[in-house]
């Protein structure tokens, strides 16, 4: 019965996301977009233990992990086809949220990265080991929650009002941020754990140096859009930007194929 509940719980939270795509949103009633996004959000988190205790627990990592992948990429190239005038190796992935295409993206990111959710709680336990410090252990499948969250809300709050704006590149931010952590954490105790290989390890570790990598032209960045428009330093920044669209992209990429690399290898080595 509470599974049949739960069934039933999951499959309104994705129809009500499928209606949304119905709806005409234009610029002007982006603030009832970001509402009904932020409401379904609210429903899948309070419903979460719910569909975690009698639903989730039967279905393997991996399984969360492909569907993060395919769901976040096909999201991706579905925005950009439905964004002809949208440039990705001239303009930031944030850009292209106001564009016709956006919603597909800002959707699937949300639904992406509530799953991925599970996907680090279960990947977590997997990693469990007496060579592990287990408190390590529950620092990064909180860090990967912390990270899921943030990136759906980084979804949620995209549009063209400043509020939405705002929120936006904080919540990128922080996103940036716990997927770096994210790596080194997972990729240490994958290296620590004798079930996966020194090569999962170290594609955690690139990645995650990556993103680093991309956070310091960043940082760079933002601090010298503090400058006036007429300064050397803001010039400077915006010859920064001119490579941080494709960087950006690729970064995206990578991410997801964070989720995909680990659950093919799971999957392969049938670790559950």
């Amino acid at each position: 019965m509470r599974k049949n509940i739960s069934i039933i719980i999951l499959i309104l939270h994705q129809v009500l996301f499928l209606l949304i795509f119905l709806i005409p949103f234009n610029s002007s009633s982006e603030i009832y977009l970001t509402t009904l996004l932020n409401i379904l959000l609210i429903i899948y988190l309070a419903t979460f233990s719910i569909l975690s205790k009698f639903l989730f627990k039967e279905i393997s990592s991996y399984v969360f992990g492909i569907i993060v992948f395919i769901v976040g990429f096909l999201s991706h190239v579905i925005a950009i086809v439905f964004s002809p005038e949208y440039i990705l190796w001239t303009n930031s992935i944030s850009v292209l949220t106001h564009h016709p295409g956006g919603r597909f993206m800002r959707i699937g990111t949300i639904i992406s990265y509530t799953l991925s959710i599970q996907f680090f709680i279960k990947f977590g336990t997997i990693l469990k080991a007496e060579t592990i410090n287990d408190n390590l252990r529950k620092v990064a499948v909180a860090t990967g929650i912390f990270t899921a969250i943030t990136a759906i809300f980084t979804g949620s709050f995209s549009g063209s009002t400043p509020l939405n704006s705002t929120l936006h590149g904080l919540f990128a931010l922080l996103s940036w941020l716990g997927g770096v952590t994210v790596c080194f954490l997972y990729g240490f105790l994958m290296l620590k754990n004798s079930k996966f290989s020194k090569s999962a390890s170290n594609f955690s570790f690139f990645i995650g140096g990556i993103l680093v990598f991309y956070l310091i032209p960043f940082f760079i960045l933002n601090f010298c859009n503090l400058f006036p428009e007429t300064s050397s330093v803001y010039a400077f920044g915006r010859t920064i930007y001119t490579i941080m669209p494709t960087f950006e992209w690729i970064l995206i990429l990578l991410l997801l194929s964070w989720f995909l690399v680990n659950s093919i290898y799971m999957f392969r080595e049938n670790i559950n």
